[in-house]
């Protein structure tokens, strides 16, 4: 996965997502990856930051982690760092389910589990699961300016176990939002913003453009929230 920007292919058109990250000044900054996948966002983050930042990213797929690793190899950056573990609200371990062939949407959201648990052929492997307070504290990392979450229904759980990093670096958040379905979406949406709005933070929707505020929540319930 070599290329300036790897993730993004040149016979299509930039989704919104896209061109809202691009347009971010990111330089010098230390970003955290929070569900690396295959390490797509991790080598544009390396990029973005310069040699003066910093990528740390977690992966708990002990696959898609060796995948990271060695695309960052391929790409020759020395800011990066690859933590094989997911983000919850505590440490402790979690059943990781994913369908063999679609990697990027292993879960361990017990709603998203059960319906991908019965697929054909979907399997399932026990993960370390920690929150990102601890990880910080325990691993004397840098403090995050910004955070891109990307979970697969497992926003809420990760936010909770970031409360002291919120309440001390407040850093910029963009998270994907997911749900099996609408209605778990909708909820979904509906207690991340509630928590952020009442954490200091303002929400815009990148997909419509639309600042995101206590009374409209639902227009946010599928994409992406950018929360600064």
């Amino acid at each position: 996965m070599k290329g300036s920007l790897g993730f993004i292919s040149p016979i299509r058109r930039l989704t919104e997502e896209e061109k809202f990250l691009m347009d971010l000044d990111l330089s010098g900054q230390t970003v955290y990856d929070i569900g690396g996948y295959e390490g797509a966002f991790t080598i544009f983050f390396a990029r973005a930051v310069g040699k003066n930042g910093r990528v740390i990213t977690f992966e708990p797929h002990p696959d898609n982690a060796k995948k990271i690793t060695e695309n960052v190899r391929l790409n020759k950056f020395d800011n990066v760092g690859v933590r094989r573990i997911g983000l919850g609200k505590r440490r402790g371990k979690a059943t990781l389910a994913f369908r063999h062939s679609e990697l990027a949407t292993a879960s361990v959201q017990e709603d998203s589990k059960a319906r991908i648990l019965q697929e054909k052929g979907a399997k399932a492997i026990q993960i370390e699961i920690d929150s990102l307070d601890s990880q910080i504290t325990a691993n004397n990392l840098p403090k995050p300016d910004f955070i891109k979450i990307d979970v697969e229904g497992l926003e809420m759980d990760v936010l909770l176990g970031m409360g002291e990093t919120i309440k001390g670096y407040k850093p910029k958040l963009f998270i994907e939002i997911h749900g099996v379905d609408i209605k778990r979406k909708t909820e979904n949406v509906q207690r991340v913003a509630e928590f952020l709005l009442a954490g200091g933070y303002s929400l815009y929707h990148v997909e419509s453009q639309q600042v995101v505020t206590a009374a409209d929540i639902q227009i946010a319930k599928e994409g992406h929230l950018y929360c600064s």
